[in-house]
C-alpha cells in the first residue's frame, strides 16, 4: 500500500465488491439457491406435471380427461360419496372433539391425564390398523358380533361395519383427534375473567358455555373440523377396507380403481377433482371462521381457566367417557391384538385356539421383511432430510428474513392441503419418465420423494415454531462480538432449535413409517412398505397375517409418540421458564 492509499472501512469495502462476489460468498443467497432448487425437485415440479396433464391430451389443451370423468355415473357417485362422507364424519368428529375437550379441560373429573393420553391415542394409530381393528371387533365374527349373538340368540346383527355407515364412523373416531387437541389448547388458553363476570352476575352454567365459551374456542373449533374433513376426505385406508367390499366407492378408491386398469388420463382428472373439493371445502371454513375475530380476548400469559364442578353427574359422566374411550380406543386395538394370536378370523375365544403362526408367517415372507427395513429406512430417511432442510428455511424466513424464502415457505406448506392420492398420481406422471434426470418409478427412491413432499409441512410448522421461541437478543449479541452469521448458526441457534428438531423428525417418522395413501400406488416389486403388505394382506383375505403385521409395529409407532409428547411438553416448560 503506497503512501497515498488508505485503508478502506468494512463497508465501502463490501460497497466495491462485485454484485456476483457478494452472492457467491453470502451464505445466505447459497442457501436460498440450493434449497429453492430442493423444493422445486420435490414439491413444484410433480406439480406442475399433475396439472398440466389433467389439461393436454395428445399435446394440445383439451378438457376431454375431465369429459371422461364426469361421463361415468359412478364417478359422481364417488364424487358425491367422498363429500357427504366426509361431512358426515367431520360433525361427530367435531362433537366428540369438542364435548370430550370441554370435559377433560374444563370440569372436575379424575384422571385428567390419562384421558388425554387415551383420547389421543388414535391420533398415533393409522387410519388402516383403526379399520382393521373394526372389522375384528364388529364385523361379521368380530368379538362384539360374536357377543351380540350369545347374549340375544340372533344371527343378525343391528350393524355392518362392511357399508357406508362403517365408513362415517370409524372416519369419525379416528378423526376426532384432530379437534379435541386444537379445542383442548384453546380452553386451556382462553382468559376466565368473562365467565366468572357473568356467573357472578348470575347466569346459569350452560348460558355461559353457549354464549361465552363456545365462541370463544370457534376458531379452535374450525381449524380442528377443516383437519378433520381434509384428512377424511383424503382418506384411502378406511374407505378401501369398509366400502370397497361393499362396492361403495370415494374418489380416493375410485383413483386406485382408476390406476390398476390403468388409466392414467383418468386418474388424474380425477386427483384434480379432490384437490377442487378440498379447496372448496378449505375456503368455506375459512370463511365460516372470518367473524370468528369478534370473540377475541387478550390474556396474560399466567391463566387458569375456571373448573366446571359437575357435582352428583360427576361419576356419571366419568363412567360414559370411560366407556367411550374404551369403545373408540382399546377394544379395536384388543380386537387387533387377538386377532394376530387367533388360528382363524372367528375362532372360538379358547386357549387352544391361541396360535404364533400368523407372526412366525409373515416373519418368513422375504417380501414382508423387506418391508419392514423399506419402511424403517424411508421414514427415517425422510424425517432427516426434511428437518435439515425445512430447519434451513425457517432460518431463512424467521431469522434472516430474507423475503424470497418466503415462497419455499409457501410452497412446503402447499402438499399439507392436497390429498395423498394426488400427491401419488402426482409422482407417478413425474418420475416415470423424467425430461432430466433418471427414471425413479418402480424404485424405492420415488417413495423417498414422495413422503419428503408429503410431510414437509409439518417439518416447517415444527421448526418455524421452535424458533420463533428463540429470542433474538441471543443472536444479536453474538453478531455484536463479532461473530459470523454461520458461527451464530452453528453454536447458537441450531443447538437451541435442537429440540424442535428432534420433535419434527419423530411426529415424521410416525407418519411416514405406516403411510399407505400415496404407497399404495406408487409401490414396486422390491421396494413394498408395510402399509402396503399389511392393505394386501387383509385385501386377500388374510386377516390373520395383516394383524399380526400391524401388532409388530404398533411398539414402534407408541414409542415415538409417546417420545414426541415428551419432547412437546419439555419444550413449553423451557418456554415458561425463559418468559417468566
Amino acid at each position: 500500500m503506497t503512501a497515498g492509499q488508505r485503508a478502506l472501512p468494512g463497508a465501502a469495502l463490501f460497497a466495491v465488491t462485485p454484485p456476483w462476489q457478494r452472492v457467491l460468498t453470502d451464505h445466505r443467497h447459497i442457501l436460498f439457491a440450493a434449497l429453492s432448487v430442493f423444493v422445486f425437485i420435490t414439491v413444484v415440479y410433480p406439480l406442475l406435471q399433475i396439472a398440466g396433464r389433467s389439461v393436454i391430451v395428445d399435446g394440445v389443451l383439451s378438457l376431454a380427461n375431465y369429459a371422461q370423468v364426469f361421463a361415468l355415473r359412478r364417478n359422481w357417485i364417488a364424487a358425491w360419496n367422498s363429500v357427504w362422507v366426509s361431512v358426515v364424519a367431520t360433525v361427530l368428529a367435531t362433537a366428540i372433539g369438542v364435548v370430550s375437550a370441554f370435559l377433560v379441560q374444563r370440569t372436575d373429573i379424575p384422571a385428567k391425564t390419562l384421558f388425554r393420553v387415551l383420547l389421543v391415542a388414535p391420533f398415533a394409530i393409522p387410519p388402516l390398523f383403526s379399520a382393521m381393528g373394526w372389522v375384528q371387533l364388529a364385523g361379521p365374527v368380530g368379538l362384539l358380533t360374536q357377543v351380540w349373538q350369545g347374549l340375544t340368540g340372533q344371527f343378525e346383527v343391528p350393524w355392518n361395519v362392511y357399508s357406508a355407515g362403517g365408513v362415517v364412523f370409524v372416519l369419525a373416531v379416528t378423526k376426532y383427534p384432530f379437534v379435541f387437541i386444537t379445542v383442548a389448547a384453546s380452553l386451556q388458553r382462553m382468559d376466565p375473567s368473562l365467565e366468572e363476570a357473568a356467573r357472578t352476575a348470575g347466569v346459569s352454567t350452560w348460558r355461559i358455555m353457549r354464549d361465552i365459551t363456545l365462541p370463544l374456542v370457534r376458531p379452535a373449533v374450525y381449524g380442528g373440523a377443516l383437519l378433520a374433513f381434509v384428512a377424511s376426505i383424503d382418506n384411502f385406508g378406511i374407505p378401501a377396507v369398509l366400502g370397497m367390499r361393499a362396492q361403495f366407492y370415494v374418489l380416493t378408491t375410485r383413483i386406485y380403481e382408476a390406476l390398476t386398469i390403468p388409466n392414467m388420463p383418468l386418474a388424474t382428472a380425477m386427483s384434480m377433482l379432490l384437490v377442487a373439493l378440498a379447496l372448496v371445502s378449505m375456503i368455506g371454513l375459512r370463511r365460516a371462521e372470518g367473524g370468528a375475530d369478534k370473540y377475541a380476548v387478550i390474556a396474560g400469559k399466567s391463566v387458569t381457566p375456571s373448573v366446571l364442578k359437575l357435582g352428583r353427574w360427576r361419576w356419571a359422566v366419568v363412567v360414559g367417557l370411560t366407556l367411550a374411550t374404551l369403545l373408540i380406543t382399546v377394544l379395536p386395538l384388543f380386537a387387533l391384538v387377538l386377532t394376530s394370536f387367533t388360528r382363524y378370523w372367528g375362532a372360538d375365544l379358547v386357549w387352544a385356539s391361541m396360535t404364533l403362526d400368523h407372526y412366525v408367517s409373515v416373519l418368513s415372507v422375504p417380501a414382508a421383511r423387506r418391508g419392514i427395513v423399506n419402511s424403517l429406512f424411508l421414514a427415517a430417511a425422510a424425517g432427516f432430510v426434511l428437518v435439515v432442510t425445512t430447519s434451513l428455511i425457517s432460518y431463512l424466513t424467521v431469522k434472516v428474513r430474507y423475503r424470497a424464502a418466503s415462497w419455499l415457505d409457501i410452497a412446503g406448506i402447499v402438499p399439507f392441503a392436497l390429498p395423498g392420492s394426488v400427491i401419488g398420481v402426482a409422482m407417478i406422471l413425474a418420475w416415470s419418465n423424467p425430461p432430466i434426470g433418471p427414471t425413479l418409478y418402480g424404485t424405492i427412491w420415488i417413495l423417498l420423494i414422495a413422503y419428503i413432499m408429503r410431510y414437509m409441512a409439518f417439518g416447517l410448522q415444527t421448526t418455524r415454531a421452535t424458533l420463533q421461541q428463540i429470542h433474538v437478543s441471543l443472536e444479536e449479541a453474538a453478531l455484536t462480538s463479532g461473530a459470523g452469521r454461520l458461527r451464530v448458526l452453528k453454536d447458537i441457534t441450531l443447538p437451541l432449535l435442537r429440540p424442535g428438531m428432534v420433535a419434527a423428525w419423530v411426529l415424521i417418522f410416525i407418519s411416514a413409517f405406516n403411510e399407505l395413501t400415496v404407497s399404495v400406488l406408487i409401490w414396486s416389486t422390491g421396494a413394498e412398505t408395510i402399509g402396503v403388505w399389511i392393505f394386501i394382506m387383509q385385501d386377500s383375505g388374510f386377516s390373520g397375517r395383516a394383524s399380526a403385521l400391524a401388532v409388530l409395529t404398533l411398539p414402534v409407532i407408541l414409542v415415538l409418540y409417546l417420545l414426541m409428547q415428551w419432547l412437546t411438553r419439555l419444550e413449553e416448560r423451557q418456554a415458561e421458564r425463559g418468559n417468566g
